[in-house]
């Protein structure tokens, strides 16, 4: 399967698409989306309105897991935990619902990108979960967050 590299936010952050997964049109600048052309698999990366570290993760990881027991119809959590892609620590919630009579499996992944939320959502239908969970791993695995050419510049002259 061929992936297709995509920067958002002013190229802070890379993330591989699968190619056949084509973007979508986005409303919000805020929110970056993908659709495959059967649009039974999307994929939104976007960033939230709080503020957020490693360290109040645990906390906004359970404030979305609440809001999810409450708002989201038929909500069933199939796993919530902690994973580290890249050196930096996300939150994980797996879980399926359903909606108009479609159920569906979700990936909901949180993090942090310069001091605010970093919230990425995989979502498919929940009877081919199976056959696209190494295809959800892959994008997951291939997160990065980039360091700024300045940054990067300030970083080799203080090591010189």
């Amino acid at each position: 399967m061929l992936y297709k590299k995509y920067r958002l936010y002013d190229e802070g952050i890379e993330i591989m698409i699968p190619s056949e997964i084509k973007p979508a049109d986005s409303f919000m600048p805020s929110q970056n989306s993908w659709l495959s052309k059967d649009r039974k698999i999307v994929i939104h990366v976007s960033r939230g309105g709080a503020d957020s570290t490693e360290s109040n993760l645990n906390s906004l990881l359970n404030g979305y897991y609440k809001s999810f027991r409450r708002d989201v119809s038929h909500f069933v959590c199939k796993h919530i935990i902690r994973r580290t892609i890249n050196r930096r620590v996300f939150g994980e919630i797996q879980y399926t619902s359903r909606v108009t009579g479609y159920c569906f499996y979700n990936v909901f992944l949180l993090g942090s990108y310069q001091g605010r939320e970093l919230v990425i959502t995989i979502q498919c239908m929940e009877n081919q979960w199976a056959s696209n969970a190494h295809i959800f791993e892959n994008i997951i695995d291939s997160i990065r967050i980039l360091k700024k050419q300045k940054e990067e510049m300030e970083d080799t002259r203080h090591a010189g």
